[in-house]
């Protein structure tokens, strides 16, 4: 192959593709060449747009909160692309940045005051301490969330215009009288009925299929009957857990580990005490006298331009300056120091109570050493065993016989599709990206996997035992179900063709008394309903549906479930008490006037998106997050929003 790609070039043909290659990159650019595949940007819309690494970071933000949102489960970036959630959340970016991008064009900006304001309020940026924004907590923050801080602020003026915008609006705006009133008028309507259901009593039962009507079943349903291909593997797991009963306690090693955790499990000792601030060794010498002449901190602060800072129950280490932290932790209860000089100013401290620390003793947290030293040695153990297994498996052991070697269980898996779906709602192992992967990596039945990472501490390897092919099961293995099948849709043909000539009857003038007895059906009667008690009567869908859209006289059939159709009559309808209709109306005509302003800015935002030519880049998305986007032939490099 590589010799033909050698002789290729040598081509006069290859030449003059380069030749071609060369002069597009000249003239329109290899920016322009490539533009329409979105670039870097997973999101363009008027002047802005949102970058493939600002679509991954956010992404990232999703997946952390994703197992507490889902008991747990761990999301995958291939089952994230795979389920269509990187195109809502580009939809939802995209929905952000198309407004954003419009009240750019109309001039709708807030003021720079009105963003620092914003960010001031935000209680994660308040130090621990002082209780009050601090900018030190404010920049860590947002390092450790992977944010700038014009990206913050840009953000946060975003949502200020865009509040502001929508806030305006809809200023004012009431619904209707009308809109109420006729919503109450409609809930309020109440309507008899009556109907009679049809079912299997009603038909002649059909016989048996016959073999050739069970073939011609078999192949006009084929294309339903096609399975995914399955995958049965065997599994040996490298659980902590599993070795925990087995591990004996050595005290010499627990007693070295509470030596080596002294300091940490040591409680240091903690002040409460008033800390005042100032500039000058003057007004702290006069802010001392003040505290030690009885002045409250609050009073002399003021006198003297100082500050007061609240320390409660803080160690040594929570003090930011360490030369006012070393004078504090000299004091006694109730005492009041001198001027003293910090790395900022001056300070004067009055203090209050005193924790000492303590140290606890080696039997006090014996239980819980030793419970640390058995986890340790469990995942020392996993290691051990699943270095064992793996060099086993390389060096071409059996599996089963190296798993009994060192003690472990060997379980077999349910058959799994590619997407860890099994037949058994109680084995789901979809929630395994990385087992599943493993299983559908391997490339024939009885070949096995090396040692892979499950996840909390936990290893595997897998053997593939067998493989079913992708495909219609054979007529013989499925013989008894599709004999069900075809019952129940010869059933099912019979009753609707029994609940059409019914209602042909009624449309031709007979009685609905005469053609309920005529096939011995119970009428019921349903008299007095209403919308408003729709939910709470138990009525099916599709027959309160029927019951409501029609008037009065009218017949109809509406399914209550696979074999059971009612044939039904609309007997009178009664509209609403005029009374009660007023009192509903003014009851929710607040709740429409909140309806009509959602929808009034749904609208607004949807025609943004038109506005600035938005676009979003799915296949961008899907390489940011690392995943193989699908085949260029079957889909769109771009998709417009309208």
């Amino acid at each position: 192959m590589i010799t033909l790609f050698r002789e290729f070039t040598k081509s006069w043909i290859f030449k003059g593709l380069m030749v071609l290659l060369v002069a597009s990159f000249a003239i329109f650019g290899m920016q322009d060449l490539f533009g329409k595949m979105g670039g870097d940007n997973v999101v363009t819309a008027g002047d802005r747009t949102v970058t493939a690494t600002q679509f991954k970071t956010q992404f990232e933000s999703y997946k952390q909160s994703y197992p507490d949102q889902h008991q747990g489960e761990t999301l995958s970036n291939d089952a994230f692309v795979e389920n269509g959630d990187h195109v809502r959340m580009l939809n939802e970016m995209a929905d952000q940045t198309a407004f954003s991008a419009w009240l750019d064009s109309l001039g709708v900006k807030p003021s720079a005051k009105m963003i620092v304001a914003e960010i001031a309020k935000i209680p994660a940026f308040f130090n621990s301490v002082t209780g009050r924004f601090d900018k030190d907590t404010y920049r860590n923050m947002l390092a450790r969330n992977q944010m700038t801080e014009k990206q913050l602020e840009d953000s946060i003026a975003d949502d200020i215009a865009s509040q502001q915008y929508i806030t305006a609006a809809v200023a004012g705006f009431k619904a209707p009288r009308i809109y109420a009133a006729s919503q109450a008028a409609m809930t309020l309507q109440n309507r008899d009925a009556s109907i009679f259901v049809i079912n299997e009593k009603n038909i002649t039962m059909p016989a048996p299929p016959t073999d050739k009507d069970l073939t011609d079943f078999y192949n006009s349903r084929l294309q339903q009957l096609q399975m995914p291909e399955l995958r049965q593997a065997s599994i040996v797991r490298f659980d902590p857990n599993n070795y925990l009963k087995s591990i004996s306690i050595d005290e010499a090693e627990v007693r070295k580990l509470y030596d080596a955790r002294l300091k940490t499990l040591a409680t240091p000792e903690t002040r409460s005490f008033v800390q005042v601030t100032t500039q000058s060794a003057n007004d702290a010498n006069a802010i001392s006298a003040a505290l030690k002449s009885g002045q409250t901190p609050e009073a002399a602060a003021k006198a003297h331009k100082g500050q007061v800072i609240t320390y409660d129950q803080k160690p040594q280490s929570a003090v930011p300056d360490a030369k006012i932290a070393a004078a504090a932790f000299g004091l006694k209860t109730g005492e009041v120091s001198g001027a003293i000089q910090g790395e900022l100013g001056y300070a004067v401290i009055r203090m209050g109570d005193i924790k000492t620390g303590a140290t606890p003793s080696y039997e006090s947290v014996h239980a819980e050493l030793a419970q640390e030293y058995v986890k340790e040695q469990a995942a020392n153990r996993v290691n051990k065993d699943s270095n064992a297994f793996s060099d086993a498996i390389r060096a071409g052991k059996d599996f089963d016989a190296t798993a009994k070697e060192l003690g472990l269980t060997v379980v077999k898996l349910e058959p799994m599709t590619v997407q860890g779906q099994t037949n058994n709602p109680q084995a789901n192992y979809s929630k395994f990206a990385s087992l599943v992967k493993a299983i559908y990596d391997l490339p024939s039945a009885g070949s096995a996997s090396d040692v892979e990472e499950l996840g909390e501490g936990q290893y595997f390897a897998v053997r593939l035992d067998a493989v079913k092919p992708a495909g219609a099961p054979p007529l013989a293995q499925i013989k008894g179900e599709l004999a069900q099948y075809w019952m129940a849709e010869k059933v099912t043909s019979a009753v609707q063709a029994k609940a059409d000539e019914a209602l042909a009857r009624l449309k031709k003038g007979e009685t609905f008394a005469a053609v309920a007895a005529s096939l011995n059906a119970p009428i019921k009667p349903l008299n007095g309903l209403n919308r408003a008690m729709i939910q709470q009567s138990g009525l099916p869908q599709a027959l309160a549906g029927r019951i409501f859209g029609g008037q009065a006289g009218e017949n109809f059939t509406a399914p209550l479930n696979q074999v059971n159709i009612a044939i039904g009559h609309i007997d009178a309808i009664h509209q609403a008490d005029a009374q009660q209709a007023n009192a509903m109306a003014t009851a929710i005509r607040g709740q429409m006037t909140q309806s009509i302003q959602r929808d009034i800015a749904l609208t607004t935002r949807n025609d943004a998106r038109t506005v600035v030519k938005t676009q979003i880049y799915p296949n961008v998305a899907i390489v940011a997050l690392g995943v193989t986007p699908p085949d260029p032939k079957t889909i769109k490099t771009e998709t417009k929003l309208k």
